[in-house]
């Protein structure tokens, strides 16, 4: 799994020698730094290229987008994503606040989506409008619902969980 260092500060009372925190000058034992907390992980040794590049899209776009917090946190789907024209795929593994990448379909899957590669990338380019719900009606969302009209996005386990897609895709966006 990717690991980042989490970040010690340790204080002392000045001139006292000791690396102990002084609590009366409100020096707290350990300070963490929260942003170094690891939100992505990769289950094998070897990501593949599309396994990391979805998993650092979407770290990517919860740190830089504080609205995606909450999607992430509380999202706990697994979504495949299997793209057709690379004959590649992965397990999107969503554990409420931690987000587990496989190489591979997994079983057990929310959603599964296969499409081609260009129409993955687009998903990361729809915007998102009123109620947290994606925008169809631009180039962009026209070309995504085109797609899936046309057979050629195809997202298996869609109705039963077409808040779950929201969510997901809300996460995937980059707008």
């Amino acid at each position: 799994m990717a690991r980042r260092k989490v970040k010690a500060k340790q204080g002392g009372a000045a001139g006292s020698g000791s690396a102990r925190p002084d609590a009366s000058r409100g020096e707290s034992p350990l300070k963490l730094d929260v942003d170094s907390r690891a939100l992505v992980g990769y289950d094998d040794d070897e990501p593949s290229a599309f396994a990391s590049m979805l998993g650092g899209l979407i770290e990517a776009n919860v740190r830089s987008h504080p609205e995606k917090e909450r999607d992430f946190e509380s999202l706990k789907a697994r979504v495949g994503i299997w793209v057709t024209d690379i004959d590649e795929g992965v397990t999107l593994d969503f554990k409420g606040g931690k987000l587990v990448v496989h190489n591979g379909l997994k079983p057990r899957r929310t959603l599964t989506l296969r499409t081609d590669a260009d129409t993955v990338m687009s998903l990361s380019n729809l915007k998102i409008g009123l109620f947290g719900l994606p925008v169809y009606y631009d180039e962009v969302g026209r070309g995504v619902a085109f797609k899936l009209l046309q057979g050629k996005l195809k997202i298996e386990g869609l109705l039963p969980n077409v808040m779950t897609l929201n969510t997901v895709t809300r996460l995937f966006s980059v707008q």
